[in-house]
């Protein structure tokens, strides 16, 4: 079942509310969880540049009735460029891990026929990054993943112990399965790669768990 959308406001108290991204000030960060929903396809909207965390975006379901996969937002990327022409939403976006995001035209930015075409090319990219994820190795594929997501972050060392993406997501990304995917991420965390040293995290565990 899909999570309600939560927000925080930037600079408060921890106070969180349910709401649209469009009733909201502009300009001031919107932080998400992960898992929790951004938009939904069909929504009108705006565009929204990703300052932390990675977003995954949906085309509707696949034929197994789970998510298809259309694309990731890593930090510096747009989402939601489509509104400026569409004024509604072609995908879904929820958050892979925990994100933020500001609306695009923070920092004086505007996003005209050079902005638009700029996030076009990012857009392919990230596309050609996606389709590279479902090649190679178990190993390679989450390891790429992870490549992806903290791709961007400037000035930031991976924390040990952090709150990975859901087994689920990872799996449906990499095309594998979730006892794959864990049994992997214990694999790449033994070989000390960046972000995994460490014990599970608590959520990682519950989601070994419960097989989620």
């Amino acid at each position: 079942m899909e999570q309600r959308r939560m927000v925080e406001f930037s600079g408060s108290d921890g106070f969180g509310m349910d709401g649209d991204l469009s009733d909201l000030v502009v300009n001031t960060p919107r932080h998400f969880p992960r898992g929790f929903s951004i938009y939904q396809a069909g929504e009108k909207g705006g565009a929204w540049r990703v300052v932390a965390g990675t977003v995954r975006l949906d085309r509707g379901l696949d034929g197994d009735g789970h998510d298809a996969l259309a694309s990731l937002a890593v930090v510096g990327d747009i989402i939601g460029a489509e509104t400026l022409l569409l004024e509604r939403y072609t995908f879904t976006a929820r958050a892979l891990s925990d994100c933020t995001l500001i609306p695009w035209n923070e920092y004086g930015e505007r996003p005209g026929h050079e902005g638009l075409l700029k996030a076009l090319a990012r857009a392919e990219q990230r596309f050609a990054d996606i389709l590279a994820l479902r090649t190679g190795r178990a190993t390679e594929r989450v390891a790429r993943l992870f490549s992806i997501m903290s791709s961007g972050v400037v000035g930031r060392r991976a924390r040990a112990g952090q709150v990975l993406p859901r087994l689920r997501d990872i799996a449906e990304i990499t095309g594998l399965t979730i006892e794959t995917v864990s049994r992997t991420i214990k694999q790449l965390r033994g070989e000390g790669l960046p972000g995994l040293s460490g014990g599970l995290s608590a959520v990682e565990r519950e989601d070994d768990a419960s097989g989620r």
